[in-house]
């Protein structure tokens, strides 16, 4: 019997392990961007802003996994997320160190899993629905795990101290000291699957007549699920791991299809319509940059654009490497983006691709909103396409410049000029003209200089606003802490639109909203009104 146990364990457990190390090399990154998927579609559908066109991939990645998760339960959480994958490991280590574990209370376990169900709502009220910025970029543990899954993300300090590295490391140790930490009490997309998986028709069999008193399956699940209890496992919280099936000693947990058969299709399943999604996807996305070109040949065999003809090279930083891309400009106009190389991971970069080329193209500048969800390899391409154009030559200025505003007047309006009207008859007394008065601006402040302090993403901003007839007539940034290669697109975007405005309340710059919001605090401070 030892023998037989102990060959069913180990066959059953590698197959198991290797589609994890193999989910965690070749798409580290499908949490949450499986995540991401859901909120694009969610936000589309409630703003009315919802493209088809723009969002293949994701609509292919969470019907299909929503779908399989449906009939199949939760495979997702038990082989193929590279989260859940970390959190056994660091078990794992902590059975290695020997470290102390007290047992949990089912009814205590039973409550704190309802976390997931809490997180999910907040998430989905405060940031998909409300857009507040909380656990944006690098405050989130997602994000900042998707970086250090490559070596250069352990090269970033920036990535190194964010929050979301701090709730990393907490989460890693919460593993250490309870089995599947986070996914039983805080995995917000595991409180979809869980409601999605509620009814599947895939489920784990025990007949308890034949169980006998070992309870060997509940001791081995990684969830906490008091097993025991039951026939037919039915809690959504399970996650189809199959261990229960592997440890039973009298081979009476079972499931049909066979747990091997069962594991595959899913796994199988789920790839490929992560595969099918991108492909689908960049087949979209070149067919939206033709159309947007398209759209750009009849007014660009007539005017001139503001770039010289040719093919330019550039190439950036992204999320996990390099994105190099070249630049194909037609009669003046941008008509192309073609990337040629990334370092980024496939499933983010081409949604930023296929939302940030386009725009590029329409609008004639990489001043474009970034992709929520793929930040950093939208800025990849921006900057890269940026670098390609550096050294162009424009030919003709089509575009407004975003200079900082100052507000000067025409001194000739001060003082009228006479005007002297030839006549054989006396020139007559001219009516005396009154000097025009210069309204004030909105602001009641004497002219002068004036400073403020905000908070933003690593720590306080503060400014100097200068004031002259009651207008913001400068905005200078004496000091701040933030990361450059962000913070610098705030600056500039921000200050811009407040000294058009005249205003504190203008939209922060996507993809640096801390920042944004910190240069807006800060000018509000300095000119003493509420933001």
């Amino acid at each position: 019997m030892k023998k037989k146990l102990f060959h069913k364990i180990t066959a059953l457990t590698l197959v198991r392990r290797i589609i994890q190390i193999a989910s965690l090399i070749l798409f580290p990154g499908l949490f949450i961007y499986t995540f991401a998927s859901i909120k694009a579609i969610y936000v589309g559908l409630i703003s009315g802003s919802f493209d088809a066109s723009v969002l293949t991939g994701q609509i292919i990645l969470t019907v299909s996994v929503l779908l399989i998760t449906a009939i199949m339960g939760r495979f997702f959480c038990g082989f193929l997320c590279a989260f859940g994958t970390l959190g056994d490991f660091f078990w794992y280590l902590g059975s290695k160190l020997k470290i102390k574990r007290s047992k949990i209370g089912t009814k205590f376990d039973r409550l704190l899993k309802k976390l997931k169900y809490v997180l999910l709502v907040g998430i989905v009220l405060l940031i998909w629905t409300f857009g507040l910025s909380i656990l944006e970029g690098t405050g989130n543990p997602w994000t900042v795990f998707g970086m250090l899954t490559k070596f250069s993300g352990w090269t970033e300090l920036d990535t190194l101290l964010s929050v979301g590295m701090g709730l990393m490391i907490l989460i890693a140790i919460g593993s250490l000291y309870i089995e599947r930490f986070f996914c039983r009490y805080l995995c917000p997309l595991g409180g979809i699957f869980a409601i999605v998986s509620k009814f599947r028709l895939f489920r784990i069999r025990k007949p308890r007549a034949k169980c006998g008193s070992c309870r060997a399956c509940t001791k081995r699940c990684p969830m906490g699920i008091p097993l025991y209890r039951s026939n037919v496992v039915k809690t959504a919280e399970c996650i189809d791991c199959m261990s229960c099936v592997e440890i039973c000693p009298r081979d009476n947990v079972t499931t049909n299809p066979k747990p091997a058969i069962a594991a595959a299709v899913a796994v199988v399943a789920l790839t490929g319509m992560y595969f099918e999604g991108n492909i689908a996807a960049n087949n979209a996305t070149e067919q939206r940059i033709a159309a947007v070109a398209a759209s750009l040949s009849t007014k660009a065999s007539v005017n001139a654009g503001g770039y010289s003809d040719g093919v330019y090279s550039g190439s950036a930083e992204g999320y996990h490497g390099v994105t190099s891309v070249t630049v194909t400009v037609e009669s003046g106009y941008i008509m192309d983006v073609h990337v040629e190389s990334t370092g980024d991971d496939a499933m983010f970069f081409s949604q930023a691709r296929a939302q940030v080329i386009p725009a590029i193209i329409a609008a004639q500048s990489t001043e474009v909103d970034t992709v929520s969800g793929a930040t950093y390899s939208s800025f990849g391409i921006m900057d890269a396409v940026s670098a390609a154009l550096a050294n162009v030559q424009p030919q003709i200025q089509t575009q407004v410049q975003n200079d900082p505003v100052t507000f000067e007047l025409d001194s000739s309006a001060l003082t009228p000029v006479p005007q002297l009207t030839p006549s054989p008859s006396p020139v007559p007394t001219p009516t005396p003209t009154p000097t025009p008065t210069i309204a004030p601006g909105p602001y009641a402040l004497a002219d002068g200089e004036y400073t403020g302090t905000g908070r933003g993403h690593k720590g306080d901003i503060d400014v100097t606003v200068t004031i002259v007839n009651g207008f913001i007539t400068s905005i200078t940034v004496d000091y701040n802490r933030e990361t450059p290669k962000y913070y610098d697109r705030a600056e500039t975007k921000t200050i811009d639109r407040v000294l058009t405005a005249q205003d504190v309340n203008v939209d922060t710059v996507s993809g640096a909203t801390h920042s944004s919001r910190g240069i807006l605090q800060a000018v509000a401070d300095a000119l003493g009104v509420s933001y």
